[in-house]
């Protein structure tokens, strides 16, 4: 099959960005550790960012669910450790709330009004990939799934990388796309070989054997309408192509790699995509990598051994700590709390 015209165009992009940050990073940061196994146990996730806009006239109910997250923002929510960062726009006039600059034009329908961008540090689109009414089941929706915690419990369970194909509805599609995943990923999981660290004279870094799981999920969930979010607005031009199917290889701590689409879900691909996640992690700094997260409810770092602690960096995790900084130095925008 020839690869879709899109998926080869962002494919040629990532390699020659990738060739890029080895050739400037494996220098300083190279490490015989493979990307899955290094990404799972050393990079933390990156928040998302949520405005929600206040009028301060909520009923009761509503104030709970912002004080809800307030807390899972600054970590004090132990039963939903959420990658996501809290920005609270409050003001009693609705026409200054409605002229923030987050809200990218749009008019809240009403009030408290949520939206959600990817994290302010990756590379993504800066439109909001959700915007409603902030209400409980919005709010659950937003913060955890069925697939999300069965993909968080693949990669706890050390599976190297999850190929979740999001269907187009188109059953044929999917149905030949799903067959061809299945057998170049089991393929794959038989012939490739991870990343040996005994050539840099480590033989003590036990090295987690390659599992490959697939599986599928409808864009029709509406279990996962906030994930389906998530997923196909991860590239900017992904809503173009919604009636084709799309395959996303989800790895470390629920990041997405990149999406293949339509024709461009062939075995060349999906092999290059494989090579990459199961080869050595040439740069352990995550955001010179490839991928953006998506929002788990998980202690990833609680359920985790860390193994490879001799290749981790002063800070391999995401920007989180920065982005603290930045927050304690001043604000976006005055009346964000």
């Amino acid at each position: 099959m020839i690869p879709h015209a899109v998926s080869t165009v962002k494919y040629l992009k990532f390699a020659i960005l990738l060739a890029g940050v080895i050739a400037i990073a494996a220098p300083a940061a190279a490490c015989p550790i493979p990307v899955y196994q290094y990404s799972l146990e050393w990079w933390e996730r990156d928040p998302y960012e949520v405005y929600v806009f206040d009028n301060e006239n909520l009923t009761e109910e509503q104030n709970g669910l912002v004080e809800r997250l307030k807390r899972i923002s600054e970590g004090n929510e132990e039963n939903t450790p959420a990658n996501i960062r809290l920005r609270l726009v409050r003001s009693e006039s609705e026409d200054r709330l409605r002229a923030h600059s987050a809200l990218r034009g749009e008019e809240p329908e009403t009030f408290p009004w949520m939206v959600v961008y990817y994290p302010s540090i990756s590379s993504h689109s800066r439109e909001p990939i959700w915007m409603g009414e902030l209400t409980e089941d919005n709010l659950n929706s937003l913060l955890d799934s069925p697939k999300r915690q069965e993909i968080s419990s693949l990669l706890l369970d050390r599976t190297s990388v999850v190929w979740l194909l999001l269907e187009s509805g188109n059953s044929s599609s999917d149905n030949e796309a799903a067959a061809l995943i299945e057998e170049e990923v089991q393929r794959l999981e038989e012939t490739l070989v991870p990343s040996d660290p005994s050539a840099f004279a480590l033989d003590d870094i036990p090295i987690f054997d390659i599992k490959f799981e697939t599986m599928r999920m409808s864009r029709d969930d509406d279990a996962e309408r906030m994930f389906v979010e998530m997923l196909t607005k991860s590239e900017v031009d992904l809503h173009e192509y919604e009636d084709e199917p799309m395959l996303f290889p989800l790895f470390g701590r629920g990041l997405i790699m990149y999406a293949l689409v339509g024709r461009g879900i062939n075995p060349y691909m999906i092999r290059d995509a494989a090579e990459f996640l199961t080869g050595p992690c040439s740069c352990t700094v995550k955001s010179l990598n490839p991928g953006v997260d998506i929002i788990t409810s998980v202690d990833w770092a609680g359920n985790i051994d860390q193994v490879s602690e001799d290749f981790a960096t002063e800070d391999p995790g995401g920007l989180g700590g920065f982005m603290d900084s930045v927050d304690q130095a001043g604000q976006e925008e005055p009346g964000i709390e």
